[in-house]
């Protein structure tokens, strides 16, 4: 989009509430411009609430499917709305976005228990990527570190478990030495949550020392445990999970452990997974399925050509992001809009019908939205 009339035309759409929002709209807010950007922010509580979280929602869902298109600035926009919902999809379409600018917002969002737990977690969870980033050197240690004792300070002190729990799982990625003793705590909780949580956060170590917790889980009765262990286990090449991931994927009846195996067998490697992997493809017949293991078996193609080595060569160092903390602390980062923009919608609905769109903000009409599909809210939470 080049002009002021096309993303004027796009908001207008989206506060039409009589009408269905054409999907291939939804392709137009891919990389808009800043002052594309700054438009949408003017107007953007103005859009009913219903339909700023379908489309967010659906935002997210075409990402997904298309990766190339890059909703983040419409999700900077909707970041700073007050719905739970609009703020957990924006978090979604920004999960990729490494900028550091984010961080005082989500730091701020993390810290402040009077709003909605499910918004917090998502905040808690997408801080884990600043971590990994600051242990590869991609972000100033200092700011790290501030990342790290806002996350300690919610784990120890939130009154939500759910906050507590993704704050634990995004520390798993730090090598702080306070975290392994609060992972090995959560690993021996009753609460079957806190010990899937565990098994999440070691994963993310990159720790050999949690090969016995690990291992001990791969075939827990609980299901969502077993997953984030047969997950952990890939995720920290544990060459003793071998045998035991050979043997029981065959009789895996959950897609989604049986998927993690796969996976979890492509990334550690070694004797017998590529037989399995053409044993698997000879008996499959779901054209999906033969692409997920086609896909393993290029994993698995880099994993046991010793190409590993590369990895530890990337010169991280080169790749820092520039991220001032002082500088984050002081940038609110507010929408300045230009003049040229100030008289936008004010001619788009007389007020009586405005009025009627307001109070219906609320509601939700099937037939008026748009959907690509299940959205489940709590996936990244």
């Amino acid at each position: 989009m080049n002009s002021a009339n096309s993303i004027n035309d796009l908001i207008n759409a989206l506060m039409d509430m009589e009408h269905q929002f054409p999907a291939k709209l939804l392709y137009q807010f891919s990389d808009l411009g800043s002052h594309e950007q700054k438009t949408l922010a003017k107007v953007w509580l103005d859009v009913p609430l219903q339909r700023r979280r379908t489309f967010l929602q659906d935002l997210a869902a075409l990402a997904e499917i298309d990766p190339i298109l890059m909703f983040e600035n419409v999700a900077r926009v909707a970041l700073g709305d007050e719905d739970a919902q609009v703020q957990i999809s924006a978090i979604d379409l920004l999960f990729d976005a490494e900028d550091c600018h984010l961080i005082p917002t989500y730091l701020r969002l993390l810290g402040d228990v009077d709003r909605d737990e499910v918004m917090r977690a998502a905040v808690a969870n997408a801080l884990g990527p600043y971590i990994f980033m600051g242990e590869i050197d991609k972000l100033p240690q200092e700011v790290q570190t501030k990342i790290e004792e806002s996350l300690l300070q919610t784990y120890h002190n939130d009154q939500s478990d759910l906050v507590r729990r993704r704050s634990l799982e995004a520390l798993g990625y730090s090598s702080r030495e306070e975290i392994p003793p609060l992972l090995q705590q959560a690993a021996a909780m009753q609460d079957e949550l806190w010990v899937e949580s565990a098994m999440f956060a070691m994963g993310r170590s990159a720790d050999d020392r949690w090969e016995s917790f690990v291992i001990e889980n791969l075939d827990h009765e609980n299901l969502a445990i077993r997953i984030q262990a047969v997950h952990a286990a890939g995720e920290l090449l544990l060459k003793k999970a071998r045998r035991y991931l050979l043997r029981e994927v065959d009789d895996a009846d959950d897609e989604i452990l049986r998927r993690e195996m796969i996976w979890a067998l492509a990334q550690i490697g070694g004797e017998g997974v590529e037989r399995k992997f053409e044993n698997l493809l000879a008996l499959e017949e779901d054209e999906e399925e033969i692409s997920f293991i086609e896909e393993a078996l290029e994993m698995l193609n880099f994993t046991d050509g010793d190409n590993s080595l590369d990895l530890l060569s990337v010169p991280w160092e080169d790749q820092k992001i520039s991220c001032d903390l002082d500088e984050l602390e002081d940038d609110d980062h507010e929408y300045e809009v230009d003049d040229e923009f100030e008289d936008f919608g004010e001619n788009r609905f007389d007020d009586e019908e405005w009025q009627r769109y307001v109070a219906d903000d609320d509601t939700e009409d099937e037939d008026d939205e748009y959907s690509f599909g299940d959205y489940d809210e709590d996936r990244f939470v």
